[in-house]
C-alpha cells in the first residue's frame, strides 16, 4: 500500500474530530495480512500462510504446502496488484521479502471462484460471487474477472459469520472473501479498511448501513 504513513496519520486526525467506522484500531490490525495468522491461531479456517523476518527462498513455501504453485503476495497491498505466482522450478533463486508472505494457489480459485459475504453489525446482508477470466487467479474485474450474485448456503454464512465475530473489534461493516473447497470455505481475506460491499446485489444494504450508522452515533 503507498502511502500507509500519510493514511494512518489522517486516520488519526479524523478519529479526533468525530466517530470513525470502522474503528481506527481495527484498520490499523487489518493493514497487514499478518491478521491471518492470528486467525488461523483461533482455529478457523484461513488458507496456509508463510511470513518471513528475513528473506527466505521461494521453495520454502513449496515445501511447507506440498503444492505445484505458489503466490507471492505483498504484506500490505489491495486489488491483486504486486502478486507473483510460481511453479517450484521458477522459484530457485527467488527470495520471499519480509514485505512479502506466501500462500499456495488453491485450485478452487480457477473454478469456484471466491464468493464474498457482507455483513453489517455483525448480521449477513448478501453475498457475491467472483470469477477470474482470461486464465489468470485473480478475481477483480481490473484482472479480468467478474462478479455474479450469490445465494450461500446456511453453513457458508455460518462460517463466514464466525469470522467476522473473530475480529478484534466490531465492525460497522465488513467483507468475508472465502474460496468453496471440497473441505469447506477457506478465508482469502477479512475486509475492513475500505470494503466494497457490491450494493447492486444488496436491495437492502443502504437501510442496513444508516440504521449502523444511526446507532453508532446515538
Amino acid at each position: 500500500m503507498e502511502h500507509e504513513a500519510e493514511f494512518l496519520a489522517f486516520l488519526d486526525r479524523a478519529a479526533r474530530l468525530a466517530p470513525v467506522a470502522n474503528d481506527p484500531a481495527l484498520v490499523r490490525w487489518n493493514l497487514s495480512k499478518r491478521y491471518l495468522q492470528e486467525l488461523a491461531a483461533k482455529g478457523l479456517p484461513v488458507i496456509p500462510s508463510l511470513f518471513v523476518d528475513t528473506p527466505t527462498p521461494a521453495t520454502a513455501a513449496f515445501d511447507l504446502f506440498g503444492v505445484d504453485e505458489v503466490i507471492l503476495k505483498p504484506v500490505v497491498g489491495a486489488g491483486g496488484f504486486g502478486q507473483t505466482r510460481l511453479t517450484r522450478d521458477q522459484a530457485h533463486g527467488v527470495l520471499i521479502a519480509p514485505g512479502q508472505f506466501a500462500q499456495p494457489l488453491v485450485p478452487e480459485i480457477m473454478t469456484q471462484g471466491e464468493v464474498s459475504l457482507i455483513f453489517v453489525d455483525g448480521e449477513f446482508s448478501h453475498a457475491v460471487r467472483k470469477l477470474p477470466g482470461g486464465g489468470d487467479y485473480r478475481i477483480q474485474v481490473i484482472h479480468g474477472g467478474g462478479d455474479h450474485p450469490y445465494d450461500p448456503s446456511p453453513a457458508q454464512i455460518e462460517a463466514a459469520r464466525a469470522f467476522a465475530a473473530a475480529l478484534p473489534v466490531p465492525a460497522l461493516a465488513c467483507r468475508v472473501d472465502v474460496i468453496p473447497t471440497p473441505a469447506g470455505p477457506l478465508l482469502m481475506e477479512l475486509e475492513v479498511i475500505e470494503p466494497h460491499l457490491f450494493p447492486t446485489y444488496g436491495p437492502h444494504l443502504g437501510e442496513r448501513m444508516a440504521q449502523a450508522c444511526g446507532r453508532l452515533l446515538a
